[in-house]
């Protein structure tokens, strides 16, 4: 049994190497790579300045003129003005983005409470070839600084002073954020729809971070539809009176936020089901692609001959290329890219293409910074990879019916235009350049014709200023003339994903009643005369090919296939159809709307109604005759005209600067904090490991505009005087290597008896350090790290007696540098909740300038998972281990937790005198042991953790409590040793003897103690005051003996 659990013990012992700071709060954190260089400019406006990089002039243009409207119109039905200059950051594409530094933090300090997040005035853009979505964001980033503002306050005081307001959940506010920047549109009323028939809005808790936000969304825009638009800026300002959300509602609505979700749900419940009555499900054969829970599909091709689909899978921002082969039945991943990480997914890439012979799937890729073609080979697996230069990305693309040629949409220079690329020769020609949206083209096959989906108004404008139509409408374009066609002039519905057939009719998708469904438009002819020839009349036939319940998501053709592709998404699962031409069934052209449109055309409807009213009314005592009419009308066109003139003439650019750099605060904590002096190795004391207690921590932190740099300071204390401390952190995260100088200071008092003083010894250890850390990141979740110290420390015997005055100060030098190697792949779900697995490495050695034999070295290895079981319930596994080795040792104290409060020192276990010990630190955790459990030079740990959020998991409606929100109970065990031998069960470890002192006499007693020590306990957490709480009840084991439970309190985090 002893053998078999020593080998469990030193599983993965070998290649251990990193600084194990404090405990289980060694730091982690994953990284953005630059693989880009920024050179910023910007434009200095009125109430905006405005940050753009090579490549992205045009996009600031036009920010400035849709943020201006935007602003004013938000600020008007908010009743809030923005004091300070809004700071606008714009990437040019989002792989370029991902390069930033935005959101990136320290881990300085270990709990949550007393945080404040001072954000300002910033938003950050960037263009993924879409106007919409530009647009969304831009309005997106002003009401969220606007509602930030109105709840939290614009200053670091009020910030500081409303930072213990959490009561507003990010699904909340961020659907409040969505309903105030967002037109309501097909999309999401599709999305909504899905949700609610399909029963998910009733489980709260089982809906992702996307779907709260969407079903906050609606309800917002329920309250809208319901109680009235003027009821929004009365709630959010209650809100913020308040302090509660539920008051809030109460005080405003007169319900209740249960009453309202209730509502909200049977509402559009009601009707989507009236949607839904007499439409028609898709007749295509349906896939057995099997739909996974919380994925996103899209580019759903179908390959020439019908036999095979591809199409991309998204997950977790983690993307796959999937091939589907039809007749064996068999899915299989072609490629996959990027991690399993919690940020905004980019959907724009990859796109693919199958090339007509169909062995060959083009996939166009966005990596480290390029836009890279790869010709993959379906047969063999072979890849081969071309860079594409002078794009920022790919949108969509097709081949021609040769395979030579491939059309499609490109972002460049701050627009997205169609380009024609030839395979052999890997270059590309601009077909259309307009600072319009040009998208899905696609050949007419065996001409050089193409068709479009595109948001230009009239074939007149070609140029211009702004691309202010969110409409789509399909064109045709000659790719050797350049010369343009509209297809299709809609104004209230969009036309998307067009599929030529030949060049007298074409597929296409439209959102006419509300739903995306298909159609199909034939061109005809009809003899308008005869005279020496015969004369013919051209018109168009549409016709409806579908009367769906849902959206139809894409739809794809082959030129000459017999068979196309149809993707959709009804209640949570996305389905996959082929269907055959010949087979196609041709309805009604007469469907039904449903009840998004009819309400869209309502109120437009009766704004023409106004507008007529007032052209109707006619005033009988100031009658006008038409010819005053007439002279009125003109002098109101040449007003008008002067106005217009007038307003462009507003508009003034500034002048172009040069970014320099800036600092602005950032985040401010003020809490307690029991972990700060364990900030570094603390010098041996025979007393034990010194912890800072309840010890005021205050930290500020700047940062520039784009985080590039950060200057951190923090203070421990004036709680305990005798215990103060600083930090300062200086970051420059803008190049490739990332690189940190920090520079700290601590001290602590350190009590002995001595036989030989008449009292106490006092020794006040003050530690001055510097390091600084160059960091090499490979990827965005793995990095090595390289980091140099120099410390000094001072050990001062205090006078509390006249023998004390004599002895002298010590001193210590010591150089030296830690190297570690660090994975971290996790996802945070909530708080203390995580999925994924992360780890690191680590070897240091340190040695005492001008001074021999005072060497010494340090390896370690920490290793995390977190498993998910079912929803937010996570089983959570630990090993750490570390040993030093050298001249000069370091004891490791087990037992107890991190961020012990009241934490225990349990003396009995003596270190070994043998050991020539000069720092101290602890192994956690440990729990049901006080500290000093075990201790040595060396230590192994192994903790598993059930961890369980019971109201959350069980509600199916979102809590009004944060603490019930947040509150977990948890059953754990932990296992572990400390050793000075070779091994724990090493006869000269040091707890197998122990001595006891007489007045003439002293006893050595030698035993052979078990050397791994167990527990196991059930514990309880939450955030109660912004602080993340633990209380754990732990029952050790010690020698086989089974030991009376220990409660721990700490204030920490995950271990």
């Amino acid at each position: 049994m002893k053998k078999l659990l020593f080998i469990l013990l030193l599983c993965n012992w070998h290649s251990i190497f990193c600084q194990y700071y404090t405990g289980s709060n060694t730091p982690f954190g994953q990284n953005r790579v630059q693989y880009n260089s920024f050179f910023w400019q910007s434009y200095d406006f009125q109430r905006f300045k405005i940050h753009f990089t090579k490549g992205g002039q045009k996009h600031a243009v036009y920010t400035a003129k849709t943020a201006h409207l935007y602003l004013q119109k938000l600020e008007k039905f908010l009743d809030f003005k923005i004091e300070n200059k809004i700071h606008f950051v714009i990437y040019n594409s989002q792989s370029k983005f991902r390069q930033s530094n935005t959101g990136l933090t320290n881990d300085i300090s270990s709990n949550i409470g007393g945080t404040a997040r001072i954000n300002g005035e910033k938003i950050f853009l960037y263009f993924n070839g879409n106007h919409n979505d530009f647009n969304k964001q831009i309005n997106a980033g002003i009401a969220e600084i606007i509602v930030q503002n109105i709840l939290f306050g614009s200053d670091l005081k009020q910030s500081v002073k409303n930072s213990s307001f959490t009561n507003m959940p990010e699904w909340f506010k961020n659907g409040l954020i969505d309903y105030l920047s967002t037109e309501w549109n097909t999309s999401a009323d599709g999305e909504l729809k899905n949700m609610v028939l399909s029963g998910k809005a009733e489980k709260f808790h089982s809906l992702s971070a996307k779907e709260a936000q969407l079903f906050s969304f609606g309800m917002w825009r329920y309250i809208d539809e319901v109680f009235g638009k003027n009821m929004i800026p009365n709630l959010i300002y209650m809100i913020k009176v308040s302090k509660s959300v539920e008051s809030g509602f109460i005080y405003v609505l007169g319900v209740t936020t249960e009453m309202l979700q209730e509502d909200f749900i049977n509402h559009y419940k009601n009707l989507y089901n009236d949607d839904i009555i007499n439409t028609i499900e898709p007749y295509e054969k349906k896939l057995k692609i099997k739909s996974k829970k919380n994925r996103i599909y899209r580019q759903f091709k179908i390959n020439k001959k019908g036999d095979k689909i591809a199409f991309v899978e998204h997950y977790l921002g983690q993307y796959k290329v999937k091939i589907y082969d039809i007749k064996k039945n068999k899915l299989r991943t072609a490629i996959k890219g990027d991690h399993k990480l919690n940020r905004i997914p980019d959907f724009s890439h990859p796109v693919i293409a199958w090339h007509p012979m169909g062995k060959v799937l083009s996939i166009f890729e966005e990596k480290k910074g390029e836009v890279l073609l790869n010709l993959f080979n379906t047969d063999d697996h072979k890849k081969n990879i071309k860079p594409l230069l002078n794009l920022e990305k790919i949108l969509s693309c097709s081949y021609n019916v040769k395979g030579d040629k491939i059309i499609f949409s490109g972002v460049s220079n701050s627009q997205t235009d169609i380009y024609q690329y030839s395979v052999l020769g890997n270059s590309q020609i601009q077909i259309t350049n307009d600072l319009y949206d040009n998208l899905n083209p696609k050949y007419i096959p065996n001409t050089n014709e193409v068709i479009f989906s595109s948001n230009r108004r009239e074939l007149k404008k070609l140029n211009p200023k702004t691309p202010n139509n969110n409409k789509f409408d399909l064109f045709q374009v000659n790719t050797r003339s350049r010369k343009l066609k509209q297809l299709t002039n809609t104004t209230n519905y969009n036309e998307k994903y067009p599929q030529p057939i030949n060049k007298f009719n074409y597929h296409y998708l439209c959102d006419k009643n509300g739903i995306y469904n298909h159609y199909k438009k034939t061109t005809d002819s009809t003899i308008s005369q005869i005279d020496t020839v015969i004369h013919y009349q051209y018109f168009d036939v549409t016709q409806k090919l579908s009367n769906l319940s849902r959206n139809a998501i894409e739809i794809c053709f082959t030129p000459f296939s017999k068979h196309y592709a149809l993707l959709q998404k009804n209640n949570s699962k996305y389905q996959f159809y082929i269907g055959k031409v010949d087979e196609i069934i041709f309805l009604e052209n007469i469907l039904k709307n449903t009840h998004f449109i009819k309400s869209k055309d309502y109120n437009t409807n009766n704004e023409a109604e106004k507008l007529d009213r007032q052209i109707d009314e006619i005033n009988i005592y100031n009658y006008q005759f038409e010819k005053e009419k007439e002279i009125i009308k003109n002098n109101n066109e040449e007003k008008n005209s002067n106005s217009k003139n007038n307003k462009k003439s507003n508009f003034i650019l500034p002048l172009k600067k040069i970014y320099n750099v800036n600092f602005t605060i950032g985040d401010f904590v003020m809490q307690l904090n029991p972990t700060f002096n364990n900030l570094a190795y603390q010098r041996y004391s025979s007393s034990g490991f010194k912890n800072a207690g309840f010890d005021g921590f205050t930290l500020i932190q700047a940062k520039d505009v784009f985080e590039d740099y950060k200057i951190t300071g923090g203070f421990k204390g004036p709680v305990q005087i005798n215990n103060t401390g600083f930090i300062a952190v200086y970051e420059n995260l803008k190049n490739r290597v990332d690189e940190k100088t920090q520079l700290s200071r601590q001290s602590f008092e350190n009590f002995s008896n001595n036989v030989s003083m008449d009292a106490p010894t006092i020794e006040k250890t003050i530690t001055n350090d510097i390091k600084h850390q160059y960091s090499y990141p490979f990827s965005e979740v793995s990095s090595l790290r390289l980091t140099l110290n120099l410390r000094y420390d001072k050990i001062v015997t205090l006078s509390n007696s006249p023998n004390h005055l004599p002895i002298p100060n010590k001193t210590h030098l010591l150089g030296g540098g830690l190297l570690e190697y660090v994975f971290d792949a996790t996802r945070p779900i909530a708080i203390n909740i995580n999925n994924g697995f992360r780890f690191k490495t680590w070897i240091e050695g340190y040695k005492e300038i001008n001074k021999s034999n005072t060497d010494f070295f340090v390896t370690g290895l920490d290793l995390r998972n977190y498993q998910k079981i079912h929803r937010n319930i996570v089983f959570a596994s630990r090993l750490a281990a570390s040993t030093s080795f050298g001249f000069q040792r370091l004891i490791y104290y087990m037992g107890g937790v991190d961020g012990y409060l009241w934490a225990q020192f349990d003396p009995s276990i003596v270190p070994d005198p043998e050991q020539n010990y000069q720092f101290q630190t602890i192994a956690t955790p440990l729990r049901g042991f006080y500290q000093n459990a075990r201790n040595g030079k060396s230590f192994i740990g192994i903790s598993n953790e059930i961890r369980m959020p019971l109201f959350s998991y069980f509600s199916n409606k979102p809590l009004k409590s944060d603490f019930l929100e947040n509150f977990m109970i948890i059953g754990f065990n932990d296992i572990g040793a400390a050793w000075t031998g070779k091994n724990p069960y090493s006869a000269e470890n040091a707890f197998n003897n122990s001595i006891v002192n007489g007045t003439n006499w002293t006893i050595n007693i030698e035993s052979q103690k078990e050397p791994i020590v167990y527990s196991y306990g059930f514990g309880i957490r939450s955030r109660l005051f912004g602080y993340y709480v633990r209380l754990d009840w732990g029952y050790g084991i010690d020698d086989h003996i089974a030991m009376p439970s220990i409660k721990q309190l700490s204030l920490s985090l995950d271990f």
